[in-house]
């Protein structure tokens, strides 16, 4: 075993290198001496002594510490007559004590002598513009004469491996050993998208018409910026110019930063694009298998689309116009129906056989119960990653964390939670106004229906108003205010389940109103029961007419699957506050219907337990509306 030192010089060296040709792309051999001195004449943290001093036994001085003690003063100067100002950086050439130039310097005095350490004179000044020769000096403004030096392939590149965050409650070393393997895959770490060969994207279209749009207008004040955007992708090789006969139009939308984004409106394209069947996980799929894992790290891919190319034989489908000009893309382009499918496809190809790793799209989670664990697991992905030619965005890295945010929620401590800023969107969002917001708000909220108890009875108010035959202008009255607010505050609560562990059994609660269906699955956590997730929706027009007992049957159906995702081939107990029901699976119904859920619900095994309707207060809270 080694302490890693090595490592951790290599990884500084490597940095300061990056960061030069990512600011000096054409002048990096200008520069690199100045780099090398300037590393090598710095103590270091583990020896306390800078390699100069190693080597040399001495501290060397660097240009700063010269003039540092020569002084910051002008001197004046008399040469053949005429007064000269000279400072140190000024200087040109020294001569030496028998260099018969010294016989032209005059009026030098002995002061200023012992001051520059020169013995009889201190440097020839000749009559030229010393502005115009430092122009033509400076090596930052120098262009010519580089053409033929090889650009750094670093062009653009802002973040690296340095930018990686990691957990902050990581011990020493903890920290030390995860940095030590972010430095020895350094490269994988970068905000320049890499080009992988795990999949195609490929576009089967229904029909041979070209698609054929004009292009959108763009405002003038976005126009400097779209045009450093396109040329930026070209030199990235993500995009080419083209002469397709397809072309589809650009919209340039805001990004959180501040900064603008280019959209490619591929809508008419994918009316005829044969849909890829590659299924997406849900949510719920990805977190199965958590409740016991304390480290976390989550990656997000550099723009995980354009690191996969397009089929060379549909390049020219992916076609776009904007400001006079006509682009086709070579990567994988966002917007484009079967894009989501083909990552989905190329990160699943990349993870095959690793357990503790999930994916949703570009974002990758690994996940483990011991700290040993996480750092195999991290280091094969990192080998993955790297041998696939796929790279992380440093700055959406999070390593060895024991909480993290992923797919819109905390994850951590065998609980489940809402992300912040998600909290903020539904806490800042406007009064709906119109149908389409309306749906925009229920949208947001109702990603995290599984947190709240009483969402379809609560928003039944709000999604009224979005039926068909509803007019558009909205009608707002104290029944939709109600719910609005109960629903903002129920997220604002920040709500928290845990998370779902396969190998206890898990609990189902149903219950049913006359206006709606509740259930609540649950997992029994050291002697308490605790809630997973909830469950609710209305009652059809038609099942409003159901007897009590077929409603309640209706719940349990509804409720098993539902949550058939935990429940299918494992014993589970089904908790009802309805009596009749508790000899459901041995008695036998005159009501056909009931019979037909009966015989619906015989793949899934449980039990039967009667509870009294106090202790049922959640599914029974779910199927009511609280007006």
């Amino acid at each position: 075993m080694c302490n890693g030192l090595v490592e951790k010089f290599n990884g500084t060296l490597k940095k300061m290198l990056k960061r030069l040709c990512n600011e000096k792309p054409k002048q990096w051999h200008r520069y690199i001496n100045a780099l090398l001195f300037a590393y090598r004449e710095v103590p270091q943290e583990s020896t306390h002594f800078a390699p100069f001093e190693l080597m040399y036994g001495r501290t060397w001085k660097g240009p700063y510490d010269i003039i540092k003690s020569v002084g910051l003063n002008d001197y004046k100067v008399k040469i053949n007559g005429k007064e000269k100002t000279l400072h140190a950086n000024l200087l040109k050439k020294y001569l030496s004590r028998n260099d018969e130039t010294c016989s032209t310097v005059l009026d030098v005095s002995s002061h200023i002598r012992d001051d520059l350490n020169v013995p009889s004179c201190v440097a020839v000044v000749e009559d030229y513009d010393y502005d115009a020769d430092n122009d033509q000096n400076n090596p930052a403004d120098d262009e010519q004469g580089s053409e033929d030096l090889p650009e750094i392939g670093t062009w653009g590149q802002k973040e690296d491996a340095a930018d990686v965050k990691f957990g902050e409650a990581l011990t020493y070393d903890q920290n030390q050993e995860i940095q030590l393997l972010v430095e020895k895959f350094s490269d994988i770490f970068s905000d320049r998208p890499g080009d992988t060969n795990l999949a195609e994207h490929r576009i089967d279209l229904t029909s041979d018409v070209p698609v054929r749009q004009t292009p959108y207008a763009v405002p003038f004040a976005l126009r400097s910026s779209l045009r450093k955007e396109l040329q930026q992708m070209e030199d990235l090789g993500i995009i080419r110019k083209s002469d397709s006969p397809y072309a589809s139009p650009v919209v340039v939308v805001k990004k959180k930063d501040g900064s603008n984004r280019i959209c490619i409106d591929f809508r008419r394209l994918n009316s005829i694009t044969v849909t890829d069947p590659q299924p997406v996980p849900s949510p719920a799929e990805s977190f199965l298998g958590m409740s016991e894992d304390k480290y976390f790290s989550k990656l997000d891919l550099t723009k995980g689309y354009h690191q996969i190319r397009v089929r060379p034989s549909d390049v020219h489908k992916t076609a776009f116009v904007t400001m006079g000009q006509h682009y086709e893309f070579l990567r994988m382009p966002f917007g484009m129906v079967n894009s989501g499918m083909t990552m989905t496809r190329a990160v699943r190809r990349l993870l095959e056989g690793m357990d503790n790793v999930v994916d949703y799209i570009d974002d990758l989670l690994v996940h483990t119960k011991t700290w040993e664990e996480h750092l195999q697991v991290l280091e094969e992905l990192f080998k993955r990653l790297k041998a696939a030619n796929l790279v992380a965005r440093p700055t959406k890295c999070e390593l060895g964390a024991t909480q993290v945010d992923f797919l819109g929620h905390c994850l951590g401590r065998g609980t489940v939670g809402l992300q912040d800023c998600n909290v903020e969107k539904v806490k800042d969002a406007p009064r709906p106004t119109t149908k389409k917001e309306i749906r925009s708000f229920l949208g947001l909220v109702g990603y995290y229906q599984p947190f709240i108890p009483n969402f379809a009875a609560i928003a039944a108010p709000l999604s009224d108003l979005t039926r068909k035959g509803q007019p558009n202008k909205i009608v707002w009255g104290e029944p939709q205010e109600r719910a609005y607010a109960t629903l903002k505050k129920a997220v604002i609560s920040k709500p928290i389940l845990v998370l779902p562990d396969v190998n206890k059994e898990f609990v189902l609660r149903t219950d049913a109103s006359d206006i709606g269906l509740g259930a609540t699955l649950l997992q029994n956590r050291d002697g308490h029961i605790f809630p997973v997730a909830y469950a609710s929706r209305k009652l059809l027009d038609r099942e409003k007419k159901y007897s009590v007992m077929e409603r309640e049957c209706l719940g349990i159906v509804w409720g098993i699957k539902k949550f058939a995702l935990y429940l299918y081939g494992k014993q589970f107990t089904l908790q009802t506050d309805h009596r009749p029901l508790e000899f459901l699976k041995i008695s036998k119904f005159d009501n056909p219907r009931i019979m037909r859920w009966v015989l619906a619900m015989q793949s899934f095994v449980f039990r039967v337990e009667h509870i009294k309707g106090k202790d049922n207060v959640g599914a029974d809270f779910l199927s009511r509306v609280p007006v």
